[in-house]
């Protein structure tokens, strides 16, 4: 399966990534005749996945580079947008459904507390009466102490 051919130069095929983000380009000569050409996009903000300022690293000779470099920056560029894409839909699809989960939090929790105050006897018949403040007890804390029922001392079923 052949891919089509990129047509136009570096540039044309930069645009739609440089309509999102920066990208800086360095070129160095290594050892020989060998030349190295990085392609950094910009971090446009903090929270951003990683994956799109990864750097497209490409080295080869410089007759190398002037015939695969234009199609391996399209395939970059092609990836690059298609991430882009996929992560702002991601993100939107996220926000809405905490946004849905939170509103169904809200109408389960509305009628709950009203429905769910129960009046005992003991606070019924002396409206003075304040419970004690929980708290909360950890796992080497003993549960408070049990006074006597009229069942008998232990309190046994």
């Amino acid at each position: 399966m052949n891919a089509a051919v990129p047509t136009g130069g570096i540039f044309s095929q930069l645009a739609p990534l440089l309509s999102h983000r920066a990208v800086l380009i360095t070129v160095s000569k290594l050892d020989g005749d060998v030349v190295q050409v990085n392609f950094c996009p910009g971090q446009v903000k903090d929270t951003e996945n990683q994956a799109l300022t990864a750097p497209l690293c490409v080295t080869g000779t410089a007759e190398e580079l002037d015939h695969d470099l234009v199609p391996q920056i399209t395939g970059f560029v092609s990836a690059h947008v298609k991430l882009n894409s996929n992560l702002a839909q991601i993100e939107l699809e996220v926000e809405e459904a905490e946004k849905a989960a939170r509103e169904e939090a809200k109408k389960k929790h509305k009628p709950a507390g009203v429905a769910s105050r129960k009046v005992t006897p003991s606070t019924a018949e002396d409206p003075t009466h304040k419970a004690p403040p929980q708290q909360s007890l950890s796992l080497f804390d003993e549960g408070p102490a049990r006074e006597p029922t009229e069942e008998g001392v232990g309190g046994g079923a």
